[in-house]
């Protein structure tokens, strides 16, 4: 993965957001607003939501797009493949979260309410915090990274087999198969 570089904005892009917007039929500001506006409120909607949404930064690299805001005290990453495709690799995440906002940082990524859920394309969320000495009161609290998986089960598989096959290191425990 190549490092990031910042992109200037391209003022389009509101174009094509406003546009959109003001298409929407009155249902959709009904179920997103709770009412249905007259067109001056209809168009001071579509304004603040383009204010709200839009990134002030964007950064670029071979695979990825990042949109960054900053909501003191979070740093809010908005993730996209340039090939739309699902982000599979977590390490990436991991990177991208250190190049762009520090290694020191943490962040996470919410899985919320069904309530809240907002799900369109293959984007994702890391909301970070840029205090470098805070810590999540969960997760945990030493390092321990290996280059690749030691071991993996197939589905099906024993979970219990895979320690007659040596040593297996899973979470923070290492497993190694009993003797008789």
């Amino acid at each position: 993965m190549s490092p990031f570089v910042e992109m200037k904005r391209d003022v389009r892009e509101n174009q094509i957001y406003r546009k959109t917007l003001l298409a929407q039929p009155a249902e959709f500001f009904e179920k997103y607003y709770g009412f249905v506006p007259n067109p001056i409120e209809k168009m001071h909607l579509v304004e603040k939501t383009i204010q709200a949404t839009m990134a002030p930064r964007v950064f670029v690299n071979d695979i990825y797009r990042v949109k960054m805001r900053k909501c003191p005290p979070l740093v809010h990453l908005d993730l996209s493949r340039h090939d739309g495709q699902p982000i599979t690799c977590w390490r990436d995440l991991q990177q991208i979260k250190n190049e762009l906002v520090g290694p020191e940082c943490e962040g996470v990524e919410l899985f919320p309410a069904e309530s809240r859920l907002v799900d369109t394309a293959h984007q994702y969320h890391l909301w970070v915090v840029e205090d470098a000495g805070f810590r999540f009161p969960f997760g945990y609290q030493n390092r321990v990274v290996l280059p690749e998986p030691v071991c993996t089960m197939s589905s099906g598989e024993d979970p219990l087999a895979a320690l007659n096959d040596g040593p297996c290191i899973v979470g923070n425990w290492n497993c190694v198969a009993a003797t008789n």
